[in-house]
């Protein structure tokens, strides 16, 4: 803004002193054409910044919707997994994801059980997490408790697969999902978006598992 501010001085200037002081009217004339020149090209181009604004604002807004939206989508089915390891059958609703905050450790030990397949696809959807959040943060699409947030559930995800790759250990597995539990219910609960259309986003979440079986099989 400083370039644009000494400019419009400037014109401003150059107007009074041939206001006043200049009598010629040809060099009246010419130095009035060049203060309005100084007076004009920065108006112009301060509109074109702010119009330029307004589209990178509008376009910035889409970007992070849709990220939301990607990213509301790989959360549902990391608690499909989740889930599919504890054993719980019941159909998945917004109150019952709720309630899987107050599931206890040993309930957990009781009923884990966890698959190579189950590990595959938590390696996938933490890959996808992984490339969101780098993405998300070339944009500014999340804001940084945010980014905290979902690198946190990426870093219990990450603690979760080694679990089961190096030691197998039930308990310290089982801590993981706990935290694993809480991080994702804590996105969710601060996505009034993702309450209200929580139905619609765990539709797209199956078939995107789907979609991920079937690219498995190819």
């Amino acid at each position: 803004m400083v370039p644009y501010l000494l400019s419009i001085i400037g014109g401003v200037v150059l107007f009074k002193l041939t206001e006043n002081n200049i009598h010629d009217e040809d060099l009246a004339g010419l130095v009035t054409n060049i203060a309005a020149s100084l007076l004009a090209i920065p108006l112009v181009f301060i509109l074109y910044d702010y119009s330029n604004y307004l589209v990178s604002r509008r376009l910035n807004k889409t970007m992070a919707d849709h990220m939301t939206d990607k990213l509301n989508v790989i959360l549902l089915n990391l608690i499909i997994i989740i889930r599919q390891i504890l054993g719980i059958r019941k159909n998945l609703t917004f109150i019952s994801l709720n309630k899987m905050g107050d599931i206890s450790i040993s309930q957990m030990i009781k009923n884990f059980k966890i698959t190579p397949s189950q590990i595959r696809d938590l390696r996938i959807y933490y890959n996808e997490l992984d490339s969101l959040v780098y993405h998300s943060t070339q944009t500014d699409a999340f804001t940084n408790s945010q980014v905290q947030l979902l690198t946190g559930l990426m870093r219990e995800l990450s603690l979760l697969i080694n679990e089961y790759k190096f030691r197998h250990n039930r308990r310290v597995a089982a801590k993981y999902i706990e935290n694993i539990i809480g991080k994702i219910i804590e996105w969710l609960d601060s996505d009034a978006f993702a309450a209200m259309h929580f139905q619609q986003l765990l539709g797209a979440a199956k078939i995107d598992a789907k979609n991920q079986i079937s690219s498995e099989k190819k």
